[in-house]
């Protein structure tokens, strides 16, 4: 089954593969907390870890904090993503149980190209068992342990890929869903902006001071602190690796046979005849010339004269030196099997019919140690320092839980430079950290923030090891009146500019619908209106809140209306003509295949899905109601 699955798995099956993999890097991640005696959720009496769970929340709500402006997320968006994330590991774990009872198994040699496969566990490409051991060691793991559990993560994918292998779309559906997705539209629009009533609007200083003593807690300065911190950079262990000529050498003979073998190029000159709308006549076009050119009429000034590709056919066609992967498929195909001088064709591929002569071969050659002595260094300071990397941050992280409470003998003991961050916030971090919420939260825990301690080390990203402690600590305040008075009539003001905005906007709207011209509308606002004929689903040209409003209107009716802009403005929209997709002249086109995969992959996904809903609905599931307390 597995060696099935294998050779289906390309093109969106293997963007469905990968993406079945990741789930255990995503929600895992690479380290996995030793048997749980609490849980998340049981599944058919299965426990789902509670740490786990907890973990791969702190991990959201730090992405969707550094995506937010506010200090706080919503708190609907909260248990929306609690859900969401509660949901998927229980999802896996009822793929985990499918997967055992319909007696999915992955061979060990599979498990190993698996491993291989995964970035974080490669150095400059290549699987490394020095970052494959040190990471479990950092989290506590054994290699046993992580890899029973990344085999089912593997057996799962088997099941996943195994359903998307089966999914077809039909035709019908096809072309609707072709109609749908590649649907345009004429509208026109304007804005009306908040800051045009700017200058009309006041604000009385009785009504900012009414604001500041209604909402006080808005105006509460920030949780900070004086944050010493010790950081340890692979890159700067690397630029300490002492590194020898004969060393380099060494490791050159080492890798080279395999690493640094320049592959091979060929040099072609080409004339492109476009297919258009008449396949036909663009063949026979390209057969007559393909003739002339084996007759002997000079290639290039035919090249000059008929070729439909503006970047070469100045240049008599020329498309210089280059790899097999440089070309579409078709033409390496043709290319790389040509004899030097041949001329072939013509060559079928999305761009229409080509005339091919090869001008020149370049064989593989093996790079010689001159040519990649830098990147030679690069690797070797790299694999080097990993070891030193790793004994370093387990040093740093012994010397500052021993310290407890101060860094400066750490820093001494380890030749290390002690910085500080002088305006470190709960809402927003500082520094070179930025709003890392691993940081923020080790900063402002009991233990660090209360106690005084050191925190723990903290990994930051695959290169970065941080400890951090407070130096000082400012709690949250109450600002006063006077520090935030032009803030709060800013604020004021602003608000009192959008909802007048809202109004004309309203009012402009009225007046369309009672059979104003759109012209006319504007004109009485002094704005230009934006005409745009065929806008897209995912056209990048008109704010994104406006566009889904005008898809999101009923297309038979013509319809007007307005939309809130995320900067506070208002636009006004009127939908003219609707234009259908429409489906590829022919199913040979590269096009029609890219639809047919785009729907196969969209259609596989909802019957997974539907296939995941089933086991959700057969299963006994009892959740953790305090999970994410």
């Amino acid at each position: 089954m597995l060696q099935k699955i294998r050779d289906n798995i390309t093109g969106w099956f293997a963007t469905l593969f990968l993406g079945a993999i990741a789930i255990v890097f995503i929600f895992w991640g690479i380290q996995f907390e030793s048997a749980p005696t609490t849980y998340a959720a049981k599944v058919n009496g299965e426990g789902v870890p509670l740490q786990a769970v907890r973990e791969a929340w702190q991990r959201r709500q730090s992405e969707l904090m550094q995506q937010s402006t506010a200090d706080e997320l919503p708190d609907a968006l909260v248990a929306s993503e609690q859900k969401s994330i509660l949901s998927e590991f229980i999802r896996q774990e009822l793929l985990m149980q499918r997967t055992e009872e319909l007696g999915y198994r992955v061979s060990d040699r599979d498990l190993v190209e698996a491993l291989n496969g995964i970035p974080a566990l490669q150095v400059d490409g290549q699987f490394s068992r020095d970052r494959y051991a040190a990471l479990l060691r950092q989290q506590g793991r054994t290699e046993a342990q992580f890899e029973d559990q990344f085999r089912r993560d593997l057996e799962a994918a088997q099941l996943r890929n195994g359903i998307a292998i089966s999914s077809f779309v039909t035709p019908g559906e096809m072309k609707r869903r072709v109609e749908i997705e590649g649907e345009r539209r004429d509208v026109e629009y304007l804005t009306v902006t908040a800051d045009r009533f700017k200058d009309s609007v006041t604000i009385a200083p009785e009504a900012a001071a009414a604001y500041y003593n209604e909402h006080k807690d808005e105006f509460i300065s920030d949780d900070e602190v004086t944050l010493q911190y010790l950081l340890l950079d692979l890159a700067d262990v690397a630029a300490q690796v002492e590194v020898s000529e004969d060393a380099l050498r060494q490791y050159y003979d080492e890798v080279a046979a395999e690493r640094f073998v320049a592959p091979e190029r060929r040099r072609a000159s080409h004339i492109l005849i476009e297919s258009g709308s008449d396949d036909a006549a663009a063949r026979e076009k390209a057969e007559k010339l393909l003739a002339r050119a084996k007759a002997g009429e000079d290639f290039a000034k035919l090249a000059k004269e008929y070729s439909d590709d503006p970047g070469s056919k100045e240049q008599g066609g020329d498309l210089g030196w280059a790899t097999r992967e440089s070309f579409v498929p078709q033409f390496s195909e043709a290319l790389f099997g040509m004899s030097e001088g041949e001329i072939r064709g013509p060559v079928k591929t999305q761009f229409g019919y080509h005339l091919i002569r090869l001008d020149g071969i370049e064989p593989a050659r093996q790079r010689t140690f001159d040519e990649v002595r830098a990147e030679i260094e690069a690797e070797y300071r790299t694999e080097k320092a990993q070891s030193v990397f790793y004994e370093k941050s387990e040093r740093l992280a012994d010397e500052a839980f021993a310290a407890l409470s101060e860094l400066d003998s750490v820093a001494e003991n380890l030749g290390m430079t002690l910085q500080t961050v002088p305006k470190f916030t709960r809402s927003s971090g500082g520094g070179p950290f930025g709003s890392d919420k691993k940081v923020i939260d080790a900063a402002f825990s009991a233990e660090v923030l209360n106690d005084a301690q050191n925190s723990p080390a903290l990994s930051l990203g695959d290169d970065k090891v941080v400890v951090v402690r407070v130096a000082e600590h400012r709690p949250p305040a109450q600002r006063p009146f006077e520090a935030v008075q032009a803030e709060v009539q800013a604020l004021l003001l602003r608000r009192t500019a959008e909802e007048a905005a809202r109004s004309a906007a309203a009012d402009a709207l009225e007046r369309l619908k009672n059979g104003e011209s759109f012209d006319v509308v504007a004109e009485s606002l002094d704005l230009q209106p934006t005409v745009l004929s065929g806008v897209g689903r995912n056209d990048r040209t008109v704010p994104p809140g406006l566009l889904a409003a005008m898809f999101a209107t009923n297309a038979e009716s013509r319809p007007a209306g307005i939309v809130a802009l995320d900067n506070g403005d208002v636009a006004l929209f009127s939908v003219g003509a609707v234009h259908a997709g429409s489906m590829p002249a022919t199913q040979d086109d590269a096009e029609f295949s890219a639809l047919t995969q785009q729907a196969a992959a969209m259609t596989a996904l909802g019957e997974f899905d539907a296939y995941v809903r089933q086991l959700e609905g057969d299963a006994k599931i009892t959740l953790n109601k305090s999970v994410f307390e």
